[in-house]
């Protein structure tokens, strides 16, 4: 879409950072933030526009049943149900995003089905309540804190064990397991990226694949 490509731009330059693990997440969270806002401004609510479209073209078939339509309501006419069809094309394609299927074919997507989808991750995803200690917690804050708590005292602390695994007799014969070791190399990394679904996002920062490739 126009601008798009100005956008990320602007975004990805404006960040400079010294480490380059906290300036890549700087990039990608202000490109995020950058693009929310593009796409409020120049794309807007696209079930707005569906229902304004819907209705014109609804009173331009009625009209047309009793008359003639003119030359320019003929070619406005044309016009909103060009733009109808492309908003219906791209909220299938944010909803097929949302909902992470890539099972699917694009030509087989079933809007309802995906809104449904997309509504089903936003419960699973969204932790209301925690108990510790015996204490309900709903505030964010205090779920973060005590995720955090938690999770900190499991990190290191050793755990007395009763029983253990016989691995020689598990495997059967021995292994050289040396290079279990070794660091991986830049063409392991890319055919573990290369095997990731297109329409799957690697992190939490919301980007797939075919965002990065373009």
């Amino acid at each position: 879409m126009p601008g798009f490509q100005d956008a990320v731009a602007k975004a990805w330059h404006s960040i400079e950072q010294a480490d380059p693990f906290q300036c890549l997440f700087l990039k990608l969270q202000a490109t995020a933030r950058k693009l929310t806002s593009w796409s409020a401004l120049s794309v807007g609510n696209i079930r707005h526009k569906l229902a304004i479209s819907r209705e014109l073209l609804l009173r331009f078939d009625k009209a047309q049943e009793g008359r003639l339509l003119t030359t320019h309501e003929d070619w406005l006419r044309k016009e909103i149900k060009r733009a109808y069809l492309g908003l219906a094309s791209l909220e299938r394609t944010m909803a097929r995003q949302r909902a992470r299927i890539a099972s699917l074919k694009d030509g087989d997507a079933n809007a309802s089905f995906f809104h449904r989808q997309c509504s089903y991750r936003r419960q699973k995803n969204r932790i209301k309540s925690l108990t510790d200690d015996g204490r309900v917690l709903t505030e964010h804050a205090d779920i973060a804190q005590a995720a955090f708590h938690h999770y900190d005292a499991l990190l290191g602390t050793e755990v007395p064990r009763d029983r253990t695994l016989n691995f020689e007799y598990l495997m059967g014969q021995d292994h050289d397991l040396h290079d279990l070791d070794a660091p991986f190399s830049d063409d392991e990394i890319w055919q573990a990226v290369r095997r990731l679904p297109a329409r799957k996002a690697p992190g939490p920062d919301g980007f797939t694949a075919e965002f990065l490739r373009a």
